[in-house]
């Protein structure tokens, strides 16, 4: 069977180098040139053999080259250039394994060109491999590549400008502390390093800062929550709980509210618990107060709910014996967190005031008045536009007023006669002016109807107004008493005299003596006991007194 298979390859062989010898004495005209023929033929047998074994030393020298790089650097860069020169290797056995091969069938053609296409393949191959790729710094962070830098100073840059962006947040010096590592590299210019992803990178491993949503009151951040939504209803809520259950009313926040993403501390993030709390709590406030005629730095502390110490710790400047009228002192006080302010439109009824109309009486005295026609209040329906702030009114605006019923006005009739000399005059005066022993009211002894004024025996006592005397003599506990009739329920009482001066039915002036001071009746000395009724009932003279 090998002899049979030996005997056809020979045959296959001969074969061929017959229709190849046909071939070139055709294609040279064989016959009368055939020397030149075969020795042209034999010169390209000669270069051809020349430049595969150049060929074949070449292909020997770069697989060493491969070897000797990956030696050189099993990580990173040695480790592919490694993998390529094993490539080569096999590259190489299987050239060999072919080259054989050819060598049994007869291929000397393809022979010849195997060796010359794995040559150019391979030298290509590490050409490109050299020009493209390089040696770099490669960075580790928690065990995983981020990319390669040029050097190690390169990512400490970018940790120094983490450090200081998280110290700007945090207001206080900051230490980046990470997982990283470095090692040599083979890099593309793909596998570079992105500054700025870098960055932000190792800045979201941070976990004293993060991006939330801050909730600020006039520019001051109050707190943080990861849910901008639930920031919003926060905010929908405690105004709601101004306009519940009236349909015309809006409500809105006083100071400026925003809710904006950023960077921040996380000691800032707070629950919508916590920061509902907050917001419904007060913050400090400065408050200024001038100073006033009569003031002092402790009454002004009293008044404000301070202390001395305090307030002058608020004012190093002010001396506290020295103040001065107009000077300005700071006190320390709080006000809402959020103030909200409503705006609702109300309609309610409006009474309208009536008007009094005068008229005059010459059969009068000008000391009467008569109203001979009441006054009756008109109503208006009214809507008003209302804002108030934390429930207290600030502003009313009508914005409609229609009277429903109209008012009716008062007529009041005025004398305009004259009254004699003796006609009361409409107010009192004192008396007796004395020493006042005994007030009106409850005493130890007992309660005191009218007042006391002490004096000496035999001093004139005068009618306190005009009027008609209904009483003059003995009177029990009183002693010698005079009563006085001044109209319109009024009377006065004058007891504890010594002599009587008038009788009843008498008219007397205002200011006319009706007796003398004397200590009769109930008395421990000198006085003049006055009483002022109304309607008979005793009530305190002293708030009579015109």
């Amino acid at each position: 069977m090998g002899k049979h298979k030996g005997g056809s390859l020979r045959q296959r062989l001969h074969r061929g180098r017959i229709k190849t010898k046909l071939h070139w004495e055709r294609t040279f005209h064989t016959g009368a040139n055939m020397p030149a023929v075969r020795s042209i033929r034999q010169l390209i047998h000669k270069i051809l053999g020349l430049l595969i074994g150049v060929l074949q030393t070449a292909w020997r020298l770069v697989t060493l080259l491969a070897v000797m790089v990956g030696e050189a650097l099993h990580k990173g860069l040695g480790k592919h250039v490694s993998q390529a020169a094993e490539r080569c290797h096999r590259a190489a056995e299987w050239l060999e394994e072919k080259r054989a091969q050819h060598l049994l069938e007869g291929g000397a053609k393809k022979r010849n060109r195997i060796p010359a296409c794995a040559f150019l393949g391979t030298a290509t191959i590490l050409l490109f491999s050299i020009s493209y790729f390089g040696i770099g710094v490669e960075v580790m962070l928690d065990g995983k590549s981020i990319g390669f830098v040029e050097s190690k100073q390169e990512m400490e840059d970018i940790i120094a400008k983490v450090e200081k962006r998280t110290s700007g947040y945090l207001g206080r010096p900051y230490n980046l502390s990470v997982d990283l590592t470095y090692s040599l590299g083979y890099a593309s210019p793909e596998s570079r390093l992105d500054p700025e992803a870098t960055e932000e990178l190792l800045f979201s491993k941070v976990e004293e800062v993060s991006t939330q949503y801050v909730l600020s009151v006039d520019g001051t951040p109050v707190g943080a929550n990861p849910s901008k939504t639930a920031l919003e209803l926060l905010q929908q809520r405690i105004l709601s709980t101004y306009v519940s259950g009236d349909e015309n009313a809006t409500a809105e926040f006083v100071q400026d509210v925003t809710i904006e993403q950023m960077t921040v501390p996380t000691s800032y993030v707070q629950s919508i618990s916590e920061l509902e709390e907050t917001l419904k709590g007060e913050r400090q406030a400065t408050q200024t107060y001038s100073v006033q005629q009569g003031d002092t730095l402790s009454e002004i502390a009293e008044n404000n709910g301070m202390t001395l110490a305090q307030i002058q710790g608020l004012n190093p400047q002010v001396d506290p014996a020295r103040i001065q009228i107009g000077q300005t002192i700071t006190l320390a006080g709080s006000e809402p967190m959020l103030s909200v302010k409503k705006t609702t439109t109300e309609e309610y009824t409006r009474e309208i005031g009536y008007e009094t109309e005068i008229q005059y009486d010459d059969t009068m005295l000008n000391t009467e008045s008569k109203i001979v026609t009441p006054g009756q209040n008109g109503v208006a329906q009214v809507v008003a536009k209302v804002v108030s702030i934390d429930g207290v009114e600030q502003e009313r605006t009508v914005q409609s007023w229609e009277v429903v019923q109209e008012p009716q006005n008062e007529v009041k009739v005025i004398g305009t006669k004259e009254p004699p000399a003796k006609a009361a005059k409409g107010y009192f005066i004192q008396p007796f002016h004395g020493i006042l022993t005994s007030r009106f009211g409850t005493r130890s002894r007992g309660y005191h109807t009218g007042v006391d004024w002490a004096g000496a025996k035999g001093s004139a006592v005068v009618a306190a107004d005009g009027g008609t005397v209904i009483q003059a003599g003995w009177n029990g506990g009183y002693g010698y008493c005079v009563t006085i009739d001044h109209g319109n329920g009024l009377q006065t009482l004058y007891a504890h005299n010594s002599a009587l001066l008038v009788k009843v039915g008498q008219k007397v002036a205002q200011g006319e003596q009706i007796a003398k001071l004397g200590s009769t009746g109930n008395s421990t000395g000198p006085h003049c006991h006055w009483e002022v009724r109304v309607n008979g009932t005793p009530v305190n003279p002293l708030a009579y007194l015109g």
